[in-house]
């Protein structure tokens, strides 16, 4: 079917996170925000097929490189702009909490001294979030804004993925680009390109050192829970850790598992 996409959920994915994206989506479409939509013929989703849960989308076409970033961050900001009156539950960002608990669940995997490192560098970035002032308004944020989560219907870019919609500092939205340009090493006028489209640099923010930490500190115990085994994995873990114990900002990370 080249209309549409099947998207077959992880295991382990409560039929209730399903049902909220589907929520969510449908919210987004009533507040003119530009997403990618269910397939309008199946009449009951989520599908459920034995333990397995799915859900049918829209067919949407890959972004053209050279666009995608600015694209990106018109999109962030139309977000920011048109889901205030949001009548979907949220919980709020705890894109922190959730870097701990990876780390807790695969430190008998690594060696106890990074493991007390991270954790040490954890509690510093928590002391420094509580003194952060934002910049922006706090409201509904996407939580994976990265191009990566850009598509295009018609010509006309949308937004995928709602795992992580959730209410934070809508600054976290902007980071990912930011930071990204610097650690993958990508062209300076992509992140140009982004803030122009956004309307806003956060590099210009003061806390933006310490949620370029969180978001490495993210990253970092994200890739820890992948396959160790994996050289490749394995290598670029390696090359995380020691940027901590450097506390090195423009070391030049790989982005094994990066879907873009």
């Amino acid at each position: 079917d080249r209309a549409h996409i099947l998207r077959v959920m992880r295991p382990g994915t409560s039929e209730a996170d399903v049902r909220r994206e589907i929520e969510l989506v449908r919210e987004f479409d009533r507040l003119g925000v530009p997403t990618v939509r269910l397939a309008g013929d199946i009449a009951a989703q989520p599908l459920k097929v034995l333990n397995c849960l799915g859900t049918v989308w829209q067919r949407l076409a890959e972004p053209d490189p050279a666009h995608v970033y600015r694209a990106l961050g018109q999109l962030v900001r139309i977000f920011h702009q048109r889901t205030a009156d949001l009548r979907v539950p949220l919980e709020p960002c705890r894109q922190h909490v959730s870097s701990d608990r990876r780390l807790a669940q695969q430190r008998e995997h690594y060696a106890p001294e990074d493991v007390r490192m991270l954790t040490q560098w954890s509690k510093r970035i928590a002391g420094e979030l509580a003194q952060v002032q934002p910049v922006l308004p706090a409201g509904i944020i996407h939580g994976q804004a990265e191009v990566g989560n850009v598509l295009f219907r018609a010509d006309q870019p949308v937004l995928i993925d709602f795992e992580q919609v959730s209410v934070g500092p809508r600054e976290w939205d902007l980071v990912h680009t930011a930071v990204v340009v610097t650690r993958f090493g990508r062209p300076e006028q992509c992140y140009r390109h982004f803030a122009d489209g956004y309307g806003f640099d956060v590099r210009t923010w003061d806390a933006y050192q310490t949620y370029r930490r969180l978001w490495d500190l993210c990253a970092t115990t994200w890739l820890m829970q992948h396959d160790h085994r994996d050289p490749t994995v394995a290598h670029e873990i390696d090359v995380r850790l020691q940027t901590w114990r450097e506390d090195n900002p423009d070391t030049r990370w790989s982005g094994v598992l990066e879907r873009r």
